[in-house]
């Protein structure tokens, strides 16, 4: 059981760092070559992967890490510096992502379905604050297992 969960844990987190990366690439992209070729398609597309795909990859590191500080016996006491951060900020890190980035993606795609309401300048600020936040949460996620894998 403890072999599946770190296997749970590794893969949920690459999928998840590693899928908000591409898209903040992808996403700073678009917003390069706005003046040439239409990006809502493409920011709809990745609003629903990061709905579906970063949330489950979220989620599936936040349920395997508690099942992980639970198997391996870690009390209050004895918990080292490296595995307190890693509950505490790897676990808010991952809830508000959940969250906010869940949010962040409704409001987008109403505000972009509603064409009728858009000004010529509100598209760009979507696409700033959204890949502003995914970058953000790119650096939290790396500093955790900055930390984590260092183990300090």
């Amino acid at each position: 059981m403890l072999g599946f969960l770190y296997f749970l844990h590794l893969t949920g987190l690459t999928a998840w760092i590693g899928s908000m990366v591409l898209l903040v690439i992808m996403l700073v992209s678009v917003r390069k070559n706005l003046e040439e070729w239409n990006g809502k398609p493409l920011f709809l597309l990745a609003t629903r992967l990061v709905k579906w795909l970063l949330n489950g990859a979220a989620l599936a590191v936040l349920i395997s890490g508690v099942g992980l500080i639970q198997k391996l016996g870690f009390t209050e006491a004895s918990k080292p510096f490296y595995v307190k951060f890693m509950e505490q900020t790897g676990g808010l890190t991952l809830l508000l992502f959940i969250i906010l980035m869940t949010l962040f993606s409704n409001r987008a795609t109403k505000q972009l379905k509603q064409e009728k309401n858009l000004t010529a300048g509100v598209f760009p600020k979507i696409l700033i604050r959204y890949s502003t936040a995914l970058t953000v949460f790119v650096v939290l996620g790396l500093a955790v297992l900055f930390v984590v894998s260092n183990r300090y």
